[in-house]
């Protein structure tokens, strides 16, 4: 019994530690491009904009009274709310949808704060106002 649990153990660690190494070169051949490259590029904001008023760091309070209320706004947890003992940003995000204009982009400034501040403008006259499906 002792014999199968060592080399179960051997197995798992021969696994995981042979999962972990790379040598940082790509032996299928594939012309997959980094992940950088297959984003969307930002466009740039127009001075007419409202988002041209916007800049990161904002309060979600002083960009509601800057450009108005979005058409809809989504919400969600990120990873670093679920990490015990984290008791810095980054633990919810919120999102602000405006019809034709595109997305602003909100983080939580601190665990124990309501407090969100802008972290992304993405500019996008196609934008509908509302969460797309994926």
């Amino acid at each position: 019994m002792l014999n199968k649990l060592a080399r179960l153990v051997g197995f798992l660690s021969f696994c995981v530690l042979g999962g972990c190494a790379s040598n940082g070169s790509s032996s299928s051949g594939s012309s997959t491009p980094p992940v950088a490259e297959t984003q969307a590029v930002k466009r740039p904001i127009p001075p007419n904009s409202p988002f041209a008023r916007i800049k990161e760091g904002m309060g979600s309070d002083e960009v509601f009274a800057t450009i108005g209320q979005p058409t809809s706004q989504s919400s969600y947890i990120t990873g670093k709310g679920f990490i015990p003992f984290h008791y810095g940003g980054d633990n919810a995000r919120m999102t602000a949808h405006y019809k034709g204009e595109g997305t602003i982009t909100f983080s939580q400034d601190h665990a124990f704060t309501s407090r969100m501040s802008v972290i992304s403008i993405d500019y996008d006259p196609d934008e509908p106002g509302f969460e797309r499906s994926k």
